[in-house]
């Protein structure tokens, strides 16, 4: 081995050459093994494919990780550059997390949910790309959904002591998969007119929906682990932050930060909800602003529109921030069909290799489907149109996506930290918050309060992983501290825990970049465009990689 990293030091070339080899390797095969990926990625050769899921399938990636993590580590680390380093950097943490998921924590033995998601996804993401004419994709549709059966049917031989909520909510969920596939039919057989023969697509539709209900209902029958099975403790959750948040912080410092900052939160919300009622609590003045709240455009849609390219020429206007040619955003109300599968307002954004680079902005507005005072609740739910507009659109999520597919390096492209994108659209909602908005007043007092739910995120993530914090515990204290509806809460508390130290990584994602930002133009020489812009440069890596880096 000393031989071998003898030779390197001579060439540091070809170690980095060698370095872009495993890693090209390395997703090639994965997404050959896992073709969904792939098609998510923007390799559409991989669109009409599913790939299957017997066990044989996980043991040879986890073989395939195993023997690449190995290789990279074995490269020596003086070979490299800067750049090189953070490529190297994002790999590992990415084969690491794999590394924990497959073996340590065999998910793919334990979470039915990961099958059932992957079957669905392969459908909807088809869908979300191309909603609004399906000509481009059915043929791809039609193909995956002929092969659900036999996937699903694989997935079974997969399970063994499933942890018991995960095991719940894929038996809840099959139903509404189902449900989904059926929805599709119509307008797939009209995309598929002339090519395929509508008895064929309703056959291939209704098999696929009866092999998800199918899964559902075996599931019951597949022992479970105990209860909280899915708390992967301090040890673990440890090393998961190190490589998802790039902090070589303790959990108990994680709450320690986050209890700190909650303290923050509420007397700022305190201070500037006394500009409104200086008797009324935070939430009662927002609950009634939602209440009050009326889009300025009869149509949602057009006020989604609207806004979008007012807040865009916003922050041209105030040069905070570069737009790179070419880029592109359409907003489209989300379909009939799909309405069950979208919150109010959703991202897209283009694959890492797509050519075209375009995101969508999703937009679901009930409109004549629903009654008029059900209306009234449903239009509550957009109340701070302007945070999701700069959340999702410009410049957040689409911004920083369509920038990052840019990035010389294919690591660098597939690398998605959600404390780099999350923290830098919190930073969004900020910056739109402080440029001032007159036509929503409530603006910073709801920017505040998002940023308070992102807090508790964090305490929570920490409980429940830890085990100090069981699963009714942990919704109970959102409804508490947030005012949450107890659907929203649970919602909020299961995909806490198949996500350890995702959660956390919102809030902690901003205060990282604020960090960077107080150094480098607070109190340092960069303009605030010139800082944006270079942190937009280096893709979806943890902040304090970006800082050591010396880029």
């Amino acid at each position: 081995m000393g031989d071998r990293n003898h030779q390197h030091l001579k060439n540091p070339g070809q170690t980095e050459q060698a370095f872009r080899d495993l890693a090209g390797r390395y997703h090639e095969q994965s997404f050959e093994r896992f073709p969904v990926a792939g098609s998510m990625a923007g390799r559409h050769e991989f669109d009409g494919m599913l790939g299957r899921c017997s066990p044989s399938v996980w043991q040879r990636q986890e073989q395939l990780v195993e023997r690449t993590l190995a290789a990279v580590e074995d490269l020596p680390l003086q070979d490299f550059s800067a750049g090189g380093m953070l490529d190297r950097r994002a790999l590992l943490a990415e084969l690491r997390q794999e590394r924990m998921q497959l073996v340590e924590l065999r998910r793919w033995r334990n979470d039915p949910q990961i099958h059932l998601n992957t079957a669905a996804e392969a459908i909807h993401h088809l869908l979300v790309r191309h909603g609004d004419d399906l000509g481009a994709v059915a043929e791809p549709i039609f193909s995956r959904l002929k092969q659900i059966p036999r996937y699903l049917d694989e997935a079974t031989e997969c399970l063994e002591r499933p942890e018991p909520l995960w095991r719940e909510l894929a038996g809840r969920m099959a139903p509404s998969v189902a449900r989904f596939f059926r929805a599709i039919e119509s307008p797939l057989a009209a995309a598929l007119a002339g090519h395929q023969r509508p008895f064929a697509v309703r056959k291939a539709i209704a098999r696929a929906a009866e092999a998800a209900e199918d899964y559902g209902r075996r599931l019951k029958s597949i022992r479970a682990a105990g209860a909280g099975s899915f708390a992967i403790g301090e040890e673990r959750l440890t090393r998961l932050m190190r490589e998802r948040l790039g902090l070589d912080w303790s959990p108990r410092e994680a709450v320690a930060f986050a209890r700190h900052r909650i303290d923050w939160l509420r007397e700022e919300m305190r201070r500037e909800a006394r500009r409104f009622d200086a008797r009324r609590p935070p939430r009662e003045i927002l609950e009634r602003a939602a209440n009050e709240w009326r889009p300025e455009q009869e149509n949602l849609l057009d006020s989604y529109r609207a806004l979008t390219l007012r807040i865009r020429e916003r922050f041209e206007e105030a040069a905070l921030i570069d737009f790179p040619p070419g880029e592109r955003l359409l907003v489209r109300p989300v379909p009939d069909f799909m309405r069950e599968q979208f919150p109010t307002a959703a991202y897209s954004s283009p694959g890492a290799f797509d050519t075209d680079q375009t995101g969508i902005f999703w937009v679901n507005d009930l409109g004549e489907a629903v009654s008029p005072k059900q209306r009234a609740a449903e239009l509550a739910q957009h109340f701070g149109i302007e945070l999701t507009c700069a959340h999702e659109a410009y410049p957040g999520h689409h911004l920083q996506f369509t920038t990052q597919n840019r990035h010389p390096s294919p690591v660098r492209r597939l690398t998605h930290h959600a404390i780099y994108y999350e923290g830098w659209t919190l930073w969004c909602e900020q910056m739109l918050a402080d440029l001032g908005w007159p036509e929503n007043p409530h603006l910073r007092l709801l920017q505040l309060s998002d940023e308070l739910w992102r807090a508790w995120r964090i305490v929570i993530d920490v409980g429940l992983q830890s085990g100090a914090l069981g699963y009714d515990a942990a919704w109970k204290l959102l409804r508490r501290e947030l005012g949450f509806t107890e659907a929203r809460a649970r919602g909020e508390i299961n995909w806490y825990s198949a996500a350890p130290a995702v959660p956390m990584s919102y809030l902690i994602g901003k205060l990282e970049l604020l960090r960077l930002k107080h150094q480098r133009v607070d109190a340092g020489s960069m303009s605030l465009r010139e800082f944006n812009n270079w942190v937009l440069s280096f893709g979806a890596i943890p902040w304090r990689w970006i800082d050591e880096s010396g880029l």
